[in-house]
């Protein structure tokens, strides 16, 4: 049983539907119920250890198809971007595993506490919708660089073929109907792997970024609001200073639970952001060269490359916000 976040009144959250594709397939990095009954635990333990030696197995496949083609420079660029990710979501979905308790209390927290609903603060909401729309933009362009990867799949089947989603050699014959089929599922398995790593991680920090800058202006508008009361109602200066304490205590006590959650994303989500910053550029590089010297083969490059500025540009608007405050 899938965690299910709620707000605080024990709503169940309407989840956005980048979440909602993050939660229903990323059973490795999701995690469960509190109350879920014992052998979903052991499912799940079974499919990550499954995952992991798919994620090997196909990592293998494509280091063969890399090292068969390494004097021919333009075939290997073709397997590089695949490779540079499936090494990166390898790293990231695997040591997030390991993460589903701290990742589910985040999840609790931030709907209970950080959360902005729109009857709350009708501008914040908005405002923070307008800021999801960069990660919405990569978040399309991933999902429609993988289907690509599904029609051609389908298109070499139509035609009698038996294609290969990803550049790759496996280490074994696959032309047998018994080898090819399960091959090409797990290969199109772990695209969805990586799609919704990319696009549920990348979500989550946006959001938790956002709404919580959005408590810090709501804080900072609560102090600005109870100074000028204290000025203007305020019989003596006595009554205004202790006004002022208590308000300041207020104050100083949100800033110190916000500080704490804002700990919790950097101490969540930097491993990962490093990973992510760490293949961003080679694999930009190489997207780039691909689709300006074959842009007609290289659709999934297209979206793929698009995907990636539109990604970057996510980010340093991420980084603007923390930075502001």
């Amino acid at each position: 049983m899938l965690y299910t976040p709620r707000l605080v009144n024990g709503r169940p959250v309407a989840l956005t539907w980048p979440m909602t594709f993050y939660r229903r397939f990323n059973i490795i990095c999701w995690p469960l119920e509190d109350n879920a009954v014992w052998w979903t635990h052991i499912f799940t333990t079974v499919i990550y250890m499954v995952s992991f030696l798919i994620f090997v197995m196909h990592n293998d496949a494509e280091v063969r198809y890399l090292r068969v083609n390494f004097h021919n420079l333009d075939d290997m660029l073709t397997g590089i971007p695949t490779y540079f990710v499936l090494i990166e979501i390898h790293i990231r979905a695997f040591t997030s595993a390991f993460e589903k308790k701290s990742f589910k209390w985040m999840l609790r927290k931030f709907y209970a506490e950080i959360f902005i609903e729109e009857s709350l603060r009708p501008d914040i909401h908005a405002g923070n919708l307008r800021s999801y729309y960069p990660v919405l933009a990569f978040s399309i362009l991933y999902l429609c660089a993988l289907l690509s990867y599904i029609v051609f799949t389908i298109y070499g089947l139509a035609v009698g073929e038996k294609p290969l989603p990803y550049k790759m050699i496996p280490p074994f014959d696959y032309n047998s109907w018994y080898i090819y089929t399960p091959l090409v599922l797990s290969s199109l398995w772990v695209g969805f792997i990586v799609a919704s790593t990319i696009v549920g991680e990348s979500y989550a920090l946006t959001m938790f970024v956002h709404n919580l800058d959005g408590r810090y202006q709501m804080m900072g508008e609560r102090l600005n609001m109870g100074v000028e009361n204290i000025l203007k109602f305020s019989s003596n200066d006595s009554e205004a200073i202790e006004k002022f304490h208590r308000i300041l205590i207020a104050t100083l006590k949100e800033n110190i639970r916000l500080n704490k959650f804002a700990q919790e994303i950097q101490r969540e989500f930097s491993f990962r952001i490093f990973i992510i910053f760490s293949f961003l550029a080679a694999t930009l590089c190489v997207l780039v060269f691909k689709v300006y010297t074959s842009p007609v083969n290289s659709i999934p490059y297209v979206f793929w490359t698009i995907g990636k500025v539109q990604e970057t540009i996510a980010f340093g608007q991420i980084g603007t916000t923390i930075i502001s405050r």
